[in-house]
């Protein structure tokens, strides 16, 4: 909960100055500016740590990213009350493990009416040779995208010092797993709308004569929540059934042993909710995997973006 109160406090705190900052919008103070970043959360550049906390791991385990790549572009906004809309159509693979304290700059635009637009929105698409790679997102990262036709991909590892990893729906079987390793490729893109700030506020205004900073943010910890968030995020951490989900033991949970293993076995009852998920019933740990990497994408810190759509 700490980092997502320093998020939005500092969210805050930037978009207060940036309204107040002269002569943003040239000579005509009825408009202003609206800059797009696209920004990490904790998450992913520090991991996730056991705890007992609103934001620890329940069960134990410690989990950290050696890389999180994500397809993301297609801003837009649109205001109900003067029918102006906004739009970028480009798309970029940004490396979100090293992405820069300020977020990636995607998007600006000047001379804007001072109105809110409560109609905002963004893709996750699939990767295409069309998309761009910021600094310092390497060329061979965004070949990795375009190769795979990625919207996001993941490597990382969970540790815990007495760690098991138990046979699905036979809690009992167990073997020692101090740590598991994943790296998950997610071939499917998500249309993220109607986005709006943690207070509900929907899409943002544009002040007369300033600037106003438009972030949405990735989070890295969705395939561990307890349910498929479709408003606040009311949810626990659990990362057991990807250490369960290893089913040769060998130390790494793959995609094809995620398909393996029954939602039934993965995911008990008094623990999980599995309703919510656009894809359709979850009926295997990778449809839940699957169906969580389609919630990632947040506006201005928590904030969510509730309409979400399967892009072909």
């Amino acid at each position: 909960m700490r980092s997502k109160m320093r998020m939005r406090r500092a969210s805050f705190v930037a978009a207060f100055v940036a309204a107040f900052v002269a002569g943003c919008s040239g000579d005509d103070a009825s408009k202003g500016n609206v800059q797009v970043f696209v920004v990490a959360e904790e998450s992913i550049t520090s991991g996730v740590e056991p705890g007992t906390g609103d934001e620890n791991m329940q069960d134990g385990w410690r989990v950290e990213y050696s890389k999180f790549l994500v397809t993301i572009g297609n801003f837009r906004a649109r205001s109900t009350e003067s029918g102006k809309e906004l739009r970028d159509p480009t798309v970029w693979v940004l490396d979100l493990k090293s992405a820069p304290a300020a977020g990636y700059s995607i998007a600006r635009f000047t001379d804007i009416d001072a109105v809110r637009f409560d109609k905002a929105g963004e893709d996750m698409p699939v990767a295409t040779a069309a998309a761009k790679a910021a600094p310092p997102t390497t060329e061979a990262d965004r070949q990795l995208m375009i190769g795979g036709g990625y919207s996001l991909y993941v490597e990382g590892k969970m540790t815990k010092a007495d760690g098991q990893s138990c046979t699905p729906g036979k809690p009992t079987e167990c073997v020692a797993a101090k740590e598991i390793k994943f790296a998950w490729g997610f071939a499917m893109g998500t249309a993220f709308d109607d986005c709006a700030s943690a207070q509900g506020d929907t899409g943002f205004a544009v002040p007369k004569g300033g600037e106003v900073q438009i972030k949405p943010t990735i989070h890295g910890d969705h395939w561990f929540f307890s349910d498929i968030t479709e408003g606040a995020e009311i949810t626990r951490r659990y990362a057991q059934y990807i250490a369960d989900a290893d089913v040769n033991h060998d130390g790494t949970t793959t995609i094809d042993e995620l398909k393996s293993v029954r939602a039934a076995d993965a995911f008990p009852i008094d623990k999980y909710k599995l309703s919510g998920g656009v894809d359709g019933p979850i009926a295997t740990a990778w449809d839940f995997v699957r169906s969580q990497a389609r919630t990632v994408h947040d506006f201005q810190g928590d904030g969510e973006c509730p309409t979400r759509t399967v892009l072909k």
